[in-house]
This record gives structure tokens, C-alpha cells and sequence, in this order.
């Protein structure tokens, strides 16, 4: 009796938990409102600033009239500060590709491609690639960002009602900033955020370890789907930079993840409340391939910004992360602050090792599913160590055992103690060593294979 009692009290947890999830379906987050009126416009492709100006100029005439959709049609173009209006659509096509047009006066500190939001509200917007909802990446426009700190931006969005952005390719150079970044607007109003919105079909390469295809600073309603990056976090969801850490308000609920895949680099997903107590995350079909984790839970924290709010932050308990593939194996972008897993010998080989391009990462191998510290099996304890939650999560299949250590979970206290500490040193001549040696390398093959070809 009390075993059958046992089994129906678990069952209709599961039950529960089940019918307590965040529902993906694409129509809750977006409705295409814009008129199907579709215009062209020719750019000129110079990297002078003119594209932009003409770009904007039709966007902002197309808006007034009523809105409608802005093609754009084969070509490179150098576009920077284009401002998306209501009622507008972006349709590229997929032999697009767009750098950003820096000229000597371009700010260092954040810069985007396309700006939505910030100053005013928007609704009604879509950016996409010309064969909408096409999941085939040969159909997808492309961007491409330049070396340098420029902290590059594909999309800004803030204060935007109903949009959808989709359909494109960042070919990234290790900026420290997300391809897609959802915050406050310029007022930092938090009624005023990203809300009714999908971002899907996005693959980022040559990601930073710590940023990727998306963060959401800000948001509410979001569906994310089908990102996919190399290098980096694909799926960021950090808040308390800037402005969002001086109050606690929520700016981040309802933001549901689908699909979502990392290989050779951090992690799949990360959650981070910072200081501020944030909302419910529903992510599942999570896929990682030779990446350190595959997903990393933080505790709330206070961090150094003295105008901070007082307060350490969580996300809901209702939050769920599940469905989650992994693969181990070598190329994981692993941070210097993760080195602490590995034994004294690995350890010093991962010091003397030449950083990855980002200055922040050096190639190693995979060490676990799950890094944690914001639940109370983590060793979280509310108060100076953090703001601890717990979440739920759902199945987790390991295709390999090739992981630094067994467990599914890695916290704090699995650390190896004992070891020397040796400073990981941001080395730009051991990089120009290491790219001079691959092309040493590459020279060496070209050479053989002609040889080869000649017998």
C-alpha cells in the first residue's frame, strides 16, 4: 500500500513538473504584422558610411507610410547604427555579406550593425534571411567582424514589441561582447524592455569564451532556437552589468530555450543572476561537443560595481534545464579559474600552454555536464557565498566518458589542492609563435601533397 501510495505521489510530481513547463510554440512569441509590401534597395558597397545613411533613410521613409519589407539583394556592404523602425522587415539574401563600417573616430567601448530599440519603442520588426525559417545554413546571410576591440554587436535590441531575428551566420574574431545582446534601453526604463520576441537559426564561429550568440541582459517572452556556436556561451543568460545590477527589478522572465549547441568552447548555456532576482528559464535539447560544460549554473553575487544594488540575486525555482547530449573530448575553450579541477601535472601543462585568441581561454579538455555553485549540493550558502536556488533538471546522456572527471555535476569542492600557483600569463607573442608555426605547418603539407601528386 505504501509503495503503491510511494509511486502515485511520484508520478504526479513528474505530472506536475511537466505541465508547469514554458511552452515553445513559435505563435506566442511572434506574429507578423508588417505589410507585405516589398521593396529593393541598392547599396553602393562602399566602406564610406553611405550604405547606412541610405539604408536608415529607407527604413525610416518605409515606417512612416506604413511599414513594409526592405530586400536586400546580393552583395557586400558595410553598415553600422542602422536603426530598425516599427512595422519593418530586413530580408537578405543568403550571398549577403555585411562588415560593420568602423571608420577612425569608431568607438571602441560597443557597436552594432543594427540598433533596435534603444532611444524609442519599436514594434513589429523581423530581420531575416530572404528564405524565412529556412533551417539549411547554406541559406543564411552572413556577417563578418574585424580583429580589434571593437566589441561587436550583429543586433542591439531593448525597448522592441514583436520581433523576430533569423537566419544569418557571424563569422566572429573573438569580440567581448554577444553577437545578439537583449538589455535596457538608453532610459534604462525596466518597463521597457525586449518583449515577444524569437531569436533562432544563428551560428556563431570564433567565439570568446565568455560570450557567444546571445545574451539576455533584459527580456521577457524570448524564444530561443536552433544557435549554434563555436567557441564562447551560445545561450547567456547573465544579467547585473551596468544598470541592470543598481535595482533589484526583474528584467529576465519567460525565456524559453530550444536546441541550443556548443562545440569547442564553454558551455552551452549559462545562468547568472548577478545581484538582481530574476524570473523562470525553460531550456531543453541541449547539445555539447568537446566543450568544457555544457551548461553552468552561478549563485547570485554581489559584484565590484560600487553602485550595485544590495542585494544577491537568484532565478525562479520553476526554472528547468533538460535533454542534454554531451561529448567529451579536446579543443574545450577552459577557463584559467576552472584549472582548479585539473591534478598539479595537467595543471601546469595548462599554464604553460599559449592562450587561445581571446587572452581569456586555453584549449584543453572537457571537464563535466554541470558546473555549479547556486544550489545547496553545490555548497551554496545564502548570505556571503552567494544566492543559492535550485532548478529542475531532466535527463542527461553522455555519448563517451572522455571527461576530466566522472561526474554529471562539478562544484567548487571537487577542486585538486596542493598545487604551485603559477599566474596564466595574456601572451600576443605566443600566439604570432603559434600561428607562424601553422603556417610553417601548412606550407610543409602543400608541399608534400605536390610531391605526392608529381609521383
Amino acid at each position: 500500500m505504501k509503495k503503491a501510495i510511494a509511486i502515485m505521489l511520484f508520478l504526479t510530481t513528474i505530472t506536475a513538473l511537466a505541465q508547469d513547463r514554458l511552452t515553445d510554440n513559435e505563435n506566442r512569441f511572434y506574429t507578423n504584422k508588417i505589410p507585405n509590401k516589398e521593396i529593393e534597395i541598392k547599396l553602393t558597397g562602399k566602406n564610406d558610411g553611405t550604405d547606412s545613411a541610405l539604408l536608415n533613410a529607407k527604413i525610416a521613409s518605409l515606417s512612416k507610410s506604413g511599414g513594409g519589407i526592405i530586400h536586400l539583394r546580393k552583395g557586400n556592404y558595410y553598415l553600422i547604427d542602422v536603426l530598425l523602425r516599427s512595422n519593418i522587415q530586413l530580408k537578405i539574401d543568403k550571398e549577403v555579406v555585411i562588415e560593420p563600417f568602423l571608420d577612425a573616430t569608431a568607438k571602441k567601448m560597443g557597436n552594432s550593425i543594427f540598433e533596435v530599440g534603444r532611444k524609442f519603442l519599436v514594434e513589429n520588426v523581423a530581420i531575416t534571411n530572404a528564405e524565412e525559417d529556412e533551417e539549411d545554413k547554406e541559406n543564411w546571410f552572413t556577417a563578418r567582424f574585424p580583429k580589434g576591440d571593437y566589441r561587436m554587436k550583429i543586433i542591439t535590441a531593448c525597448n522592441v514589441r514583436n520581433f523576430k531575428f533569423s537566419g544569418f551566420k557571424v563569422i566572429d574574431s573573438y569580440t567581448p561582447f554577444s553577437a545578439i545582446a537583449l538589455n535596457l534601453p538608453d532610459n534604462s526604463n525596466r518597463d521597457e524592455v525586449a518583449r515577444q520576441g524569437i531569436v533562432k537559426n544563428v551560428l556563431l564561429t570564433n567565439s570568446h569564451v565568455g560570450y557567444g550568440v546571445i545574451q539576455i541582459q533584459a527580456g521577457k517572452s524570448i524564444l530561443c532556437k536552433n544557435l549554434e556556436g563555436v567557441g564562447g556561451v551560445t545561450l547567456r543568460v547573465e544579467t547585473g552589468s551596468g544598470e541592470t545590477g543598481k535595482l533589484n527589478v526583474q528584467t529576465v522572465d519567460d525565456i524559453v530555450g530550444r536546441n541550443i549547441t556548443i562545440k569547442e568552447g564553454d558551455a552551452a548555456l549559462t545562468i547568472s543572476p548577478h545581484r538582481v532576482d530574476q524570473g523562470r528559464v525553460d531550456v531543453e535539447g541541449i547539445t555539447a561537443i568537446n566543450s568544457t560544460f555544457a551548461v553552468q549554473l552561478a549563485a547570485g553575487f554581489k559584484d565590484r560595481k560600487e553602485t550595485g544594488v544590495d542585494n544577491i540575486g537568484t532565478f525562479d525555482s520553476r526554472s528547468y534545464v533538460g535533454d542534454i547530449t554531451v561529448t567529451g573530448g579536446k579543443g574545450a575553450q577552459v577557463k584559467s579559474k576552472d584549472f582548479m579541477f585539473f591534478d598539479c601535472a595537467e595543471r601546469k601543462e595548462m599554464v604553460s600552454k599559449c592562450q587561445n585568441p581571446d587572452f581569456e581561454s586555453t584549449s584543453g579538455r572537457s571537464i563535466g555536464v554541470f558546473r555549479a555553485n547556486s544550489t545547496l549540493e553545490s555548497g551554496c550558502k545564502n548570505g556571503s557565498d552567494g544566492g543559492c536556488y535550485e532548478i529542475n533538471i531532466g535527463k542527461i546522456t553522455k555519448t563517451n566518458s572522455d571527461f576530466l572527471l566522472p561526474d554529471n555535476f562539478i562544484y567548487k569542492s571537487m577542486a585538486v589542492n596542493g598545487c604551485d600557483k603559477t599566474k596564466v600569463e595574456r601572451n600576443a607573442d605566443c600566439l604570432e609563435k603559434t600561428a607562424t608555426e601553422n603556417n610553417k605547418k601548412d606550407t610543409k603539407s602543400k608541399g608534400a601533397n605536390k610531391n605526392k601528386k608529381r609521383a
